[in-house]
């Protein structure tokens, strides 16, 4: 069913250089009502931002109750970083409040807004009015705000994305937001957000200790990767919480999910599952969606499969060198096809700045496929990357591949 935008819009007070009748036409929907909002906590667009951080003793309390957030977030906010490093782009943790938990950056490149965010600062709508990690916090959805689009005149020359951060029962967390005062957003910048998200949701899932995960994908090849549905089952196939993608294929919100039956959602069992090792178990969602899925033990999340339990798809033959092999004992993650890639422009002996261009992708965007590619093959470095690839027969594949 489409939305219809509110009518209250069409008498909406905005921002100079924008009428009304211009906000009710073009306005992306969540914009639109966030504006109301502004207009509604009596925000006037020509208040020039500040901070407003905590006390040091309110930061203390703080920094404690959003422990867990720091902790599941910490690498992927610093490998987030790195890889938009060179963009002057600053990506903010912020938590279910609006208040800033950690911010990282270089702060020589950031603007009169962003000069300012460190802990403890309020970025909510209600402070700094239409903003990617505020607005997302009301919406609870992935969004993005560029430019004009923001309430506050002073913030007209930023451009800021976000993606919010569930727990496995559908609590809203936090939020994971890029933002930059210098220059447009990189290209593909969501993507990196929500792959980073998808990961902080895989490790709050890792922590209520289920016995059973059960990973999904309409793409058998996608299983095993950070965009695979995940979902914790208990001894009975009970649901004990699932991924904002877990619910998203199933077709209910996570809180609708806890507590119901495997055999209710998906017409299975864990024994049905169990008991099928070699091959792919295909399931049908009630909305009539095929999806692949592999049963694992929960311990064994990270990819390595116990064999009682163990699901995997058969292969397509274009793809069979991204099957995972063993490295010093454990199990290597699948690697996609761009990876696949990217590793053989590395053994050719090309630079990062040249295999970028030949990609059409940014360095920033590079480094990020090269720390997933590292972590995937368990190597520090270019070279161990590469040796291990070698002995895994990764480097043989098609040179076609994408």
């Amino acid at each position: 069913m489409i939305r219809q935008r509110p009518e209250p819009v069409r008498s909406l007070q905005a921002p100079r250089g924008m009428t009304p009748p211009d906000l009710a036409a073009a306005a992306p929907l969540h914009i639109a009502d966030s504006w109301l909002r502004c207009r509604g906590m009596g925000l006037d667009d020509s208040f020039n931002p500040q901070p407003n951080p905590v006390s040091r003793h309110e930061l203390r309390h703080l920094l404690q109750r959003d422990l867990l957030l720091a902790n599941v977030a910490e690498q992927e906010l610093r490998t987030l970083a790195q890889a938009v490093a060179d963009t002057d782009h600053v990506v903010l943790l912020v938590d279910d409040r609006g208040h800033i938990v950690s911010a990282a950056g270089a702060a020589a490149s950031r603007g009169p807004v962003l000069r300012h965010a460190r802990s403890g600062v309020d970025c909510s709508e209600m402070r700094f009015g239409t903003n990617a990690a505020g607005t997302v916090l009301v919406e609870r959805r992935p969004l993005l705000v560029r430019r004009h689009e923001h309430f506050l005149r002073d913030m007209w020359h930023m451009e800021c994305l976000a993606a919010p951060i569930f727990r496995p029962g559908g609590e809203l967390l936090g939020v994971l937001d890029v933002s930059c005062e210098t220059r447009p957003l990189v290209p593909g910048l969501m993507e990196l957000v929500q792959s980073s998200v998808t990961r902080i949701e895989r490790l709050l899932l890792r922590g209520l200790c289920s016995p059973y995960i059960l990973r999904l994908h309409p793409h058998p090849g996608c299983l095993g990767t950070p965009f695979e549905a995940l979902i914790a089952l208990g001894e009975e196939g009970q649901i004990l919480g699932l991924n904002t993608f877990g619910a998203h294929l199933l077709g209910v919100a996570q809180q609708q999910a806890l507590g119901r039956s495997l055999s209710e959602l998906l017409g299975t069992d864990l024994s049905s599952l169990g008991c099928r090792a070699g091959q792919a178990a295909n399931l049908r969602t009630p909305g009539g969606m095929s999806l692949f899925a592999t049963l694992t033990e929960a311990e064994d999340l990270a990819g390595r499969h116990r064999p009682a339990l163990s699901v995997q798809p058969e292969p397509a033959a274009p793809i069979a060198p991204q099957q995972a092999g063993p490295v010093g004992g454990e199990m290597v993650e699948k690697l996609t096809r761009r990876e696949l890639k990217i590793l053989r422009q590395l053994d050719s002996g090309l630079g990062n700045r040249e295999i970028a261009e030949a990609l059409f992708i940014s360095e920033g965007t590079l480094k990020w496929h090269l720390h997933n590619i590292y972590g995937k093959l368990a190597a520090r470095s270019r070279t161990a990357a590469l040796t291990r690839a070698r002995g895994l027969g990764l480097l043989d594949a098609a040179p076609d591949l994408q």
